[in-house]
């Protein structure tokens, strides 16, 4: 009867153990970037918006702030300074676009209101209308496949519209509504993934 005890316990000793480290493991967020060939990324000194301004009304879901929106530009701005970019109003060397996955409602994700690669977002929802192409990078998804939430930023070469650069983090915001602090965060881990120049 006490041998049996000790395995008892035991076993729910490991028990408690390997669902501790499965819930610490669910909470594990990857940051990843794909680059084209030939980018050249360490040429790139300025940069502007894709869009400096939403190009339809913003139409949020329930439950997503407007304030996201200027959370990610400003977050952006401050992280491509530190790295030594400068933002300019003309002849930008560089085009900066962010998107950030969401749960499709079906009846919103329509493949006929979307550029191709491209699907319904936070970014669309706040009337960004991108329409870049990306077929020299290995890797790419289309923002609708991957995980709600995942943050999203992306290089445009201005002259080709070409996508060069993206880099994101998976399920990194977990709500639409966070304050600056969490987004910035999230923000620096992606553009981290830039090369030093």
């Amino acid at each position: 009867m006490k041998n049996s005890n000790i395995y008892f316990t035991g076993a729910a000793f490991l028990m408690v153990l390997l669902l501790s480290a499965c819930v610490v493991a669910s909470g594990v967020v990857h940051t990843n970037a794909v680059v084209a060939p030939n980018a050249g990324l360490n040429k790139y000194k300025t940069y502007a918006w894709y869009q400096e301004q939403a190009q339809a009304q913003p139409s949020y879901d329930k439950g997503f702030s407007p304030n996201l929106d200027k959370h990610i530009r400003q977050a952006i701005e401050e992280e491509l300074r530190e790295k030594g970019f400068e933002k300019v109003t003309s002849r930008p060397d560089i085009l900066v676009a962010y998107d950030m996955s969401v749960s499709v409602p079906e009846e919103k994700d329509k493949p006929e209101n979307f550029s191709p690669g491209f699907g319904y977002s936070y970014a669309y929802m706040a009337g960004y209308r991108y329409n870049y192409s990306n077929s020299y990078i290995t890797g790419y998804r289309n923002v609708d496949l991957f995980k709600q939430g995942t943050l999203i930023i992306d290089l445009v070469n201005p002259v080709n519209n070409q996508l060069v650069w993206r880099a994101w983090t998976e399920g990194a915001i977990t709500k639409f509504d966070s304050g600056y602090k969490p987004v910035q965060k999230q923000v620096e881990a992606v553009l981290n993934k830039y090369p030093n120049r």
